[in-house]
């Protein structure tokens, strides 16, 4: 076992393999981010979005992520820790191929990256699922698998005040105390999210520097 998962066990119980075999998946919420939906569809903000080359979906869950952002010219692979959850996806999904994007079962801070490097990574609810120890070990892997030039999108959440998790609490100055040495904030706004979300997210694009 990777030593991330070794640590994550030792700090965290929360057992993500369990609810997926249990079919407790009350987070899917059905339908892409409707922040990121938004982002795309917005001509302002697509061109800061490169539409071609390889994007990264860690934590990816039921793939809707994965699947809106692939197109002809940008290929999107979606990874998650959980064996029961990267299997459904292979079974819901096999012609996800020929739309260009793939699932893998894989550890985000340990696994085969393509050379070169990602054009384009996608958080959602990610961050927030992990242990805050583990926060600068998010930001530097991303600044390591991410190009230069290429882009990262947070969509952050949940932001607010309580304790305890996942979800962990996040906010604004989190993420830019995180990002800030290796990305440059080009865009920020509260976010038009699910509605048990309103008001919880804000979503924000980062440019590697």
């Amino acid at each position: 076992m990777h030593i991330y998962l070794l640590y994550l066990a030792d700090i965290d119980t929360h057992d993500w393999e369990g609810h997926w075999k249990e079919g407790n998946t009350g987070w899917d919420a059905g339908e892409p981010s409707p922040a990121l939906v938004e982002l795309l569809e917005n001509e302002e903000t697509r061109s800061l979005i490169p539409d071609h080359g390889k994007a990264l979906v860690p934590g990816c869950g039921s793939g809707y992520d994965v699947v809106f952002l692939a197109n002809e010219k940008r290929h999107v692979t979606g990874i998650d820790l959980s064996p029961t959850c990267v299997e459904s996806l292979l079974k819901n999904h096999p012609d996800a191929a020929e739309h260009n994007y793939q699932f893998l079962c894989a550890d985000f801070f340990n696994f085969d990256v393509p050379d070169g490097g990602y054009d384009l990574a996608y958080d959602y609810t990610f961050l927030c699922a992990l242990p805050p120890v583990l926060r600068p070990d998010w930001a530097k892997r991303y600044s390591e698998i991410i190009k230069k030039g290429g882009v990262f999108v947070t969509l952050m959440y949940p932001i607010d005040n309580h304790e305890g998790g996942p979800p962990y609490a996040v906010s604004e100055q989190v993420y830019k105390d995180l990002l800030s040495a290796h990305f440059d904030l080009l865009f920020i706004k509260d976010a038009k999210g699910h509605e048990s979300r309103l008001g919880r997210e804000k979503i924000a694009i980062w440019k590697r520097k």
